[in-house]
This record gives structure tokens, C-alpha cells and sequence, in this order.
């Protein structure tokens, strides 16, 4: 029946839509949407075949929203608010993330009691942000812009939130964290790669820009700095070689990048994640490491030239311009101090204002991102959201009578800290649903979770040397 569904639905859209659905793009997007809804139907498949049923299916669906964002890679230049025009790929990553839902229906319709408790503990920061965001919609300059990454960011939240339940146990928690990372290789490999082998068709061919990632280095040189820590968190409890390499990814990436907020991010979370396990020495290993990459990147690459470009401008003392556009927007977020401009609204800032500094599409801080977007209601939210997960993993760093959970929640505190200094340079969270954001909104179930099983002690001691495999599906322990 459901075969014959499917060829009548092919019959029908290739009689109405035939013309266009030839098209080499348009023909991309089927073949990507094919593969993603094939990669889920295998994965559902898998799962009926275990106890964990549900487990790797909405693992696999967080996999699938991470990369969504680097499989229709995309720069849209919008030049007005209503009515834009916008990128065919921002259409063809919105089919990733409706597949998306389609799959996580599925696990809502095997589930239907996960729902509860999404206003309830820590999480309901979240959620009450989320919703806030969603209704703060109507305010925006582009409602139907606002109203889209709305949707992502309602999707990821009810994701993170059904994650709950398979997020019972260390092994489950380790095995989120590796598909995570393997996310993260796909955001970070991927866009090096096109910097490396594609020239830029917005930059001036003998700009410096044109010499370094032209695929938006502060970004790339954040999240690999971010899998470099999650590598290190994985590879203390389990001693797995594979880590290690995919840290050393991780690092030289995050350096020949050469984001500035994304190195300095890499830089005090790695110290900090050895000196909270009072490894002093890795901690001095770490610094030197870094800096010898870093010393060969300014010799070797054109990384040396943008840094002399950089201090010849003076820009330092500015954030690269970064506090005169928080100047220059504080007289607009006063203008709506409680409930701000609109989800994303940001987006339009230098649309509505021409003499935005450096015609800048967000605030290039986390924060203030959030004040004009959210206004103060949107913030304080926030604000707490960060509270909880900071305590919770602190509590847990302190307390555990437990080594791997002591790790994990080092590891997690370190992430939370390496997100937060690059959001304090770039809009890494409270607006668009993109990577970074989406797990920082994990870590508040993780930290939740990693202090809901310090205090209950399900877990026996383990030794430091059991290895986990990334995709074992042994059964989980209940909570």
C-alpha cells in the first residue's frame, strides 16, 4: 500500500512539476533528500531490531539537522526586507529539516509520553525561550524569514527534549556526544575543503580574503575547536586511538582557519579542561602545542599576512568593529527594550540601516544578539539557560563519586566555556538554530543528565580503560 502511495505521489508531482524538477539543482535536491530519508528509513529499521528502539533513530535525526546546514551551503545577499529573494539552497535545506520531522513524528508516535516535562526542571529555560522566539515572530521585518528558522529551532528543541529518555546512562551520553562529533567533521572538513579548491565569488581575487577560508573562518576555527574538546573528553574515559586523530584534526583547523574568537575559545577551554582534572603539566603541553601550530601557520601560510593586514588597521582595539556596531544598534534595542525587533530579526539590520558598520547581518555577540532580537525577556531567559548548565556540570565536577561522569562533565564544562567566548564575538547562540547553538541546547539535557546520575549512582565504577564503542547498542540501563 505504502509502495503504491509513493508511486502515485512520483506520478503526480513528475506530471505537474516535471519541467522544473529536470533541473541540475533541483535535481540535487532530490538526490540529497533521497539519500537523507533513505539514511533515516535504515536507521528506524536498525532500531526495531534492538531494545533502544527509538535511541539511534533521533540521534541519527540530530545528526541530520547538524549537517543540514553544510549540505545546502549558502550565502544569500538580501538587499530588502519584504519580499527577499532567497537562496535556492535555504529551500532545499528546509526539505532536509521537514524529513527531519517526518522521522521524529515517527518516534513521537511510538512515544507519545515524552512530551511531558518539556516546562518542567531545568529545561523549560529553554523551552520558554524557544516559545518566545516563536511568537516574537511577528515583530520581525521579514515574518516569514523569522518564521522559518522558528521552525528549526522548534525542532531541535522538541529533538533535544525526546533525547531525555535515551540519555540514561554514561554509554548513551558517549555515544551522543561521538555522533555529535561526527557531525562536526562534516561542518568543519567540508567548507575547508571548498576554501582550499574553489575561489571565493564574493571576494576581490588579490584580497586577503581570497588567500585564507573564504567559507567563513571564525565559524570554522569555532566548531573545530569545539570537536577538538569533545574529542578529548571522549578519548580520556575510553583511550580510543581514532580520537586522538580527529583532535589533531580538530586543532590544525581551528589554527589555519585563523578565527580569532574561535583560537582564543580553542585556547582557554583546552587549559581549562586539563586544570579542572588537575593535569597541570598536559595543561602547559596544551599551551605549547598551540602555540607552536600557530608560530608555523604565521610562517608557512597566508595567515600572517591577514594578522599584519589586521594590526595595521588598528582593528584590535574595536573587536574588528565589533563595539562600534553595538554602539550603533543600542539606540534601536532601546527602542524595543522588553520584547525586541523580532526573532532573527538581526538578519535585516543593515537592510533597514544602511550605515550599519561593516554592513553587519547580526551582532557578532551572543548577547546582544538576543537583547534586539528577544528584548530583555529573551535575555534573561538565556541568561538562565546558561545558570543551569554551568551548575549542574560544576555540581557534578565537584560531587561525582564517579570517574567517567567527572569527565564528561569536565569535557561538557569545558564546551560550554569554549561556546560561550566565541559567542561573546559572534552570534554562536540565541539567534539562528545553526550548529553551535543547537549544542549548547543539548548540553543543558546532558549536564542535566550527568547530575541526575552523580546523585543517584546507577552507574557501577568504570575503569578508565573500558572502551565504548560509537555505535554500540547494547541495552541501556533505565533510569
Amino acid at each position: 500500500m505504502l509502495l503504491a502511495l509513493c508511486a502515485l505521489g512520483t506520478f503526480v508531482l513528475f506530471s505537474a512539476f516535471g519541467d522544473y524538477l529536470i533541473q541540475p539543482d533541483s535535481l540535487v535536491v532530490i538526490v540529497v533528500s533521497l539519500f537523507f530519508f533513505a539514511f533515516m528509513a535504515i536507521v528506524a529499521g536498525y532500531s526495531r531490531e534492538h531494545v533502544d528502539q527509538s535511541k539511534w533513530l533521533t540521534f541519527a535525526i540530530w545528526w541530520g539537522l547538524l549537517v543540514s546546514e553544510e549540505v545546502f551551503s549558502y550565502r544569500s545577499a538580501l538587499t530588502k526586507v519584504s519580499g527577499a529573494e532567497f537562496a535556492s539552497e535555504a529551500y532545499a535545506q528546509a526539505i532536509l529539516w521537514v524529513i527531519a520531522l517526518g522521522a521524529l513524528i515517527i518516534v513521537l508516535l511510538k512515544h507519545p509520553h515524552d512530551l511531558q516535562g518539556m516546562f518542567q526542571g531545568d529545561y523549560k529555560w529553554v523551552t520558554w525561550l524557544t516559545v518566545v522566539s516563536i511568537v516574537s515572530c511577528v515583530f520581525s521585518p521579514n515574518i516569514a524569514f523569522s518564521l522559518a528558522w522558528a521552525f528549526k529551532l522548534g525542532l531541535v528543541v522538541l529533538l533535544v527534549h525526546l533525547c531525555t529518555r535515551q540519555l540514561a546512562d554514561v554509554k548513551s551520553i558517549r555515544a551522543f556526544l561521538g555522533t555529535t562529533i561526527g557531525a562536526l567533521i562534516v561542518l568543519t572538513v567540508i567548507p575547508t575543503i571548498r576554501s582550499l579548491i574553489e575561489p571565493d565569488p564574493l571576494a576581490d581575487p588579490t584580497g586577503e580574503l581570497q588567500q585564507r577560508f573564504h567559507e567563513g573562518p571564525t565559524a570554522i576555527s569555532g566548531l573545530a575547536g569545539l570537536m577538538l574538546i569533545l574529542c578529548l573528553t571522549l578519548y580520556s574515559s575510553s583511550r580510543r586511538k581514532y580520537l586522538l586523530w580527529i583532535a589533531a584534526l580538530g586543532f590544525v583547523l581551528m589554527v589555519m582557519a585563523g578565527g580569532k574568537a574561535g583560537i582564543a575559545a580553542g585556547f582557554v577551554s583546552g587549559m581549562l579542561f586539563y586544570a579542572l582534572q588537575k593535569r597541570f603539566k598536559a595543561a602547559v603541553g596544551f599551551v605549547a602545542i598551540l602555540a607552536l601550530a600557530f608560530a608555523l601557520a604565521l610562517e608557512f601560510t597566508p595567515l600572517s599576512q591577514y594578522f599584519a593586514n589586521y594590526m595595521k588597521l588598528e582593528q584590535f582595539s574595536s573587536f574588528t568593529g565589533r563595539t562600534d556596531l553595538w554602539a550603533f544598534v543600542m539606540p534601536f534595542i532601546l527602542q524595543k527594550p522588553i520584547l525586541g525587533h523580532g526573532f532573527n530579526a538581526s538578519r535585516f539590520v543593515a537592510v533597514i540601516h544602511p550605515e550599519t558598520p561593516f554592513s553587519s547581518s547580526h551582532m557578532h555577540n551572543s548577547l546582544v544578539e538576543v537583547l534586539y532580537n528577544n528584548g530583555l525577556v529573551g535575555l534573561v531567559l538565556l541568561l538562565m539557560v546558561l545558570f543551569v548548565m554551568g551548575r549542574n556540570l560544576w555540581r557534578t565536577i565537584e560531587k561525582s563519586a564517579s570517574p567517567e561522569l567527572r569527565f564528561l562533565a569536565v569535557g561538557c564544562f569545558a564546551s560550554l566555556i569554549n561556546l560561550f567566548i566565541n559567542g561573546m564575538f559572534n552570534a554562536t547562540f540565541g539567534g539562528r538554530p545553526d550548529a553551535s547553538y543547537m549544542i549548547l541546547i543539548a548540553l543543558v539535557i546532558i549536564s542535566t543528565q550527568l547530575w541526575r546520575l552523580s546523585q543517584v549512582q546507577v552507574l557501577a565504577p568504570i575503569h578508565v580503560q573500558h572502551r565504548i564503542d560509537i555505535f554500540d547498542h547494547s541495552p541501556a540501563l533505565a533510569p
